[in-house]
């Protein structure tokens, strides 16, 4: 009888065994598919939309927590508990485990100029329920007339005698190569020939050269930025801002004609405008740049305009310095007069002047290869929301010029857009000319 008992009690201990292994056979699958499809977006970055446009880009960052390679995923947008759009999005590159990244979505506008909190959630992912423990996010969405176009400003603090400072160099160049309409150099020289005194309380502050400073919001720290910049740019502007300038007869005086319209109403903040003035190409044979990168192959590669500097002596005669900062207004505290009025209203345009006296400036070498660069200031931040830079067109310009009949001695040297981008030919819109007798010319090409 005891024997029996034993084994009684064995053959239940084995049924029981095997009936908690069945369990975990039968519920492992179901445990692994909801480890199998978990997508997590994060909070959206700001998008704006054009009112009458069917939908805009927005950017969404997600993150693959699941244990399957993710190809596609469903996503659902909604405002105030009300969806609004649900689509399939198919990744352009396979998402690993662990895998983060950056996708565009479509964002449809509101049915006003508004601001408004969106919500985004995954729903599916590669077509399977969406286990996420948190598979939403917020994205902010401007509903706007316009979308502005922001443009990254970035300030290099150098010196000739600064053998670090090559590198500030080469990423201003490569910036410049690669984002000739949006990007905007301003090089601060300190204790050297093309030290700028209006800079000098803002150029106190900095500490190590070189110091490259985007939209003074970031430093820049490596040997190229073009993924800082990309960043930057994707942030967007609340405001559009554009600015035209001429000479005087004497060409002594420049005028300065910037333009800023909200196309969003701002929260709490008030908003100056800056100014300065730079100069490409300045050199003289006296002058010496000192450079650490001399035959330096480990930083060899990274970009051509690096090249240049481990390609080049210890100590560079008659570098050329592209924009150099040669005036400057407001650039530590915006006048009074440069504040942008308030209230702001949404697509107004406020109109500003300002009129650099270059008569007796040191430091400016030749007046074709000056630019006009407008900064607008967040007094609260002190960071650079948007800027706008152009060249110089003579006072006494039409809407349509040209060389007249029998004036073949006078022949075009460099053609620009209105931006101050320089082209080689011809391009649809306006184009700012200079010709060999000093003029500089509008020509309005339309076609």
């Amino acid at each position: 009888m005891y024997f029996q008992i034993i084994t009684n009690n064995n053959m239940l201990k084995t049924f029981y065994i095997q009936l908690l292994a069945l369990i975990a056979i039968l519920c492992y699958p179901i445990n692994l598919s909801a480890d199998d499809y978990s997508l997590a977006p994060s909070t959206g970055r700001k998008v704006y939309v054009p009112i009458h446009a069917k939908s805009a880009k927005g950017l969404l960052s997600i993150t693959n927590y699941g244990r399957v390679t993710v190809k596609n995923f469903t996503y659902k947008l909604s405002h105030n508990g009300v969806v609004i759009l649900e689509q399939k999005h198919v990744m352009k590159e396979a998402l690993p485990r662990m895998g983060v990244a950056t996708v565009e979505i479509d964002v449809p506008p509101h049915s006003q100029l508004s601001e408004t909190e969106l919500q985004v959630e995954i729903t599916k992912v590669n077509g399977e329920l969406n286990r996420a423990t948190i598979p939403y996010a917020n994205l902010p969405r401007a509903t706007v007339t316009k979308v502005p176009r922001r443009r990254v400003v970035v300030e290099e603090y150098t010196g000739m005698w600064c053998k670090y400072c090559p590198r500030g160099i080469a990423v201003m160049e490569n910036l410049e190569k690669n984002y000739p309409e949006d990007f905007i150099g301003i090089a601060i020289h300190i204790s050297d020939p093309l030290k700028c005194t209006d800079y000098a309380w803002q150029a106190s502050n900095i500490r190590n050269l070189p110091t490259l400073q985007m939209n003074r919001s970031r430093d820049l720290s490596s040997f190229i930025a073009t993924n800082e910049f990309e960043e930057e740019k994707s942030m967007g502007a609340d405001m559009d801002v554009d600015v035209s300038a001429q000479w005087d007869k004497q060409k002594t005086n420049i005028t300065v004609t910037p333009r800023v319209t909200f196309r969003v109403s701002p929260k709490d903040a008030s908003y100056a405008l800056a100014y300065v003035l730079t100069e490409d190409g300045m050199s003289k044979p006296t002058w010496s740049q000192n450079n650490i990168y001399s035959g330096d192959k480990s930083v060899l590669g990274i970009s051509e305009e690096m090249n240049k500097f481990v390609n080049s002596p210890s100590v560079i005669k008659g570098l050329h310095n592209n924009f150099s900062a040669i005036a400057a207004k407001g650039v530590y505290t915006p006048a009074v007069e440069d504040y942008v009025k308030t209230p702001i209203e949404i697509d107004k345009v406020q109109s500003f002047k300002h009129v650099f006296d270059i008569a007796h400036n040191s430091l400016m070498q030749d007046k074709t290869k000056l630019k006009v660069c407008v900064l607008l200031i967040n007094l609260s931040t002190k960071k650079i929301e948007n800027a706008a830079k152009c060249i110089i067109t003579d006072g006494s310009a039409t809407g349509i010029s040209a060389v007249e009949e029998g004036q073949n001695t006078v022949i075009e040297l460099e053609r620009y857009t209105l931006e101050g981008r320089r082209i080689h030919n011809p391009q649809k819109g306006i184009n700012i000319v200079r010709y060999s007798d000093g003029s500089v010319r509008r020509e309005i090409v339309t076609h």
